[in-house]
């Protein structure tokens, strides 16, 4: 499924997101400036998120409160190695009944053995972006 929109149209996009993913397990594929973190703020604040959302490079894994429960946020660009992951008890979250929304999972796809939703963007000018959303079901 693909959707093409202008940033200005985020919420479009987050609605087509969200009503496309057939699984709570969103991971996010895209170079760096397309838009992950955005799209991901604003499902979030769609989902009525009481904390402020923001990019968890640095420290891997957020945890927002909302209407629909806790929502996890990771961002696994700087992770290293399964051990990391473990560490952060990664796989316990996985294993809940919440949204996980998963920047930068490529070097750790074959790990996902639960049901997942691929949400692809890419860059198709400054403003324009095309989203293409495949679900994974074990």
């Amino acid at each position: 499924m693909n959707l093409f929109f202008n940033l200005n149209e985020i919420n479009i996009a987050t609605e087509f997101i969200i009503e496309n993913s057939n699984f709570k397990l969103i991971l996010f594929e895209g170079e760096i400036g397309s838009g992950k973190t955005t799209l991901i703020k604003k499902i979030c604040q769609n989902m009525r998120v009481e904390d402020t959302v923001s990019s968890p490079t640095f420290p891997v894994l957020n945890i927002y409160n909302s209407d629909v429960g806790n929502i996890f946020h990771a961002d696994l660009y700087r992770v290293e190695n399964i051990k990391d992951l473990n560490e952060l008890g990664f796989f316990d979250i996985l294993n809940l009944d919440n949204w996980v929304f998963i920047e930068w999972p490529n070097k750790f796809k074959k790990i996902f053995d639960e049901n997942f939703t691929i949400v692809k963007i890419d860059k198709m000018s400054e403003n324009e972006r095309k989203l293409t959303i495949t679900n994974h079901e074990f």
